[in-house]
């Protein structure tokens, strides 16, 4: 089991993307905004929706609610709004240039749309010293001829890579690529540096905590309202025991922190998942080895 300690993504290491942030008008201290007028803020990469009409000279990043209702991230900066639902999109590619500005050895992509990632280190010294391209179809349930000719494509929504080489000055290329004419979509994108946890072992257990609602009126008549929900993955991990400190130590300073969470090294069971946990508890097994159980919650 591995976790990916993200870097922040600011203006500083956001060098440039093919998303334009157009999507309002940006707020002007002199213009004055309708009720239901809505503005970008380039300083926090925040839309704004006006509550009120003749709404002039009220800053929205200042605002207590008032006047202005934060309704989300732009569309360029979707993807690091530790928002999964909420996608970056774009026709055709989504292209992101970073600069980490710190060692940076893994890379995760949530809630992906597109036939494939592209993702390419540049350092200022050596040039690429690394391009992966990952396509997204995913085969792991075509287990029979039938199924390989009949069954409809499915995509990949989350992929990991941790084989990224270890450079702390190195600029990241990503490219989300869908057909032409799509929309290349994503939910988040969180690189950092990856630390080991201990072995996953069978056992552990996956679900999700569905938000959706289903009422029944006085004539039995069922409503459904289908809302989000977040992944659930309880980790059962084997861990030398000499680690468990270190490992205790490691989870409790991220217990109000969103982290990348992986039980196998590409994710192949459905164990990928960008959240918190709910819980962790360590059993000093033998003087070898411990047992722990992490439980996992993803942001939805």
């Amino acid at each position: 089991m591995k976790i990916i300690r993200p870097i922040t993504v600011t203006d500083a290491v956001l060098d440039s993307s093919n998303v334009t942030e157009n999507d309002f008008a940006e707020w002007a201290v002199g213009t004055t905004y309708a009720d239901g007028d809505k503005v970008i803020v380039l300083s926090t990469h925040r839309i704004y929706e006006s509550l009120v009409g003749s709404n002039t000279g009220n800053d929205p990043t200042t605002d207590d609610g008032t006047n202005w209702l934060d309704i989300s991230a732009t569309n360029r900066w979707k993807a690091f709004d530790q928002t999964i639902t909420d996608q970056t999109a774009n026709t055709t590619s989504i292209t992101y240039t970073f600069d980490p500005q710190s060692l940076t050895n893994a890379i995760a992509f949530f809630n992906v749309d597109g036939v494939e990632i592209e993702v390419t280190m540049t350092d200022p010294t050596e040039g690429v010293v690394y391009n992966n391209t990952v396509s997204l179809v995913d085969n792991g349930a075509v287990d029979n001829w039938y199924g390989y000719f009949f069954e409809p494509i499915v995509r990949r929504s989350e992929i990991v890579l941790l084989d990224l080489p270890n450079y702390a000055s190195a600029t990241i290329d990503v490219s989300i690529n869908a057909n032409t004419g799509d929309d290349a979509k994503v939910g988040q994108i969180v690189f950092g540096s990856q630390k080991t946890l201990g072995l996953t072992t069978y056992g552990t257990s996956l679900g999700i905590q569905d938000y959706s609602t289903k009422d029944t009126d006085a004539f039995g008549n069922v409503v459904i309202t289908e809302r989000r929900f977040a992944q659930l993955v309880d980790y059962d991990v084997k861990m030398a025991t000499s680690t468990v400190r270190d490992v205790q130590k490691t989870l409790a300073s991220y217990r109000a922190t969103p982290i990348v969470y992986t039980g196998t090294d590409d994710g192949t069971y459905g164990d990928l998942v960008y959240g918190y946990y709910r819980s962790f508890g360590i059993n000093i097994s033998t003087p070898s080895y411990s047992d722990a159980t992490i439980e996992v919650e993803g942001l939805v």
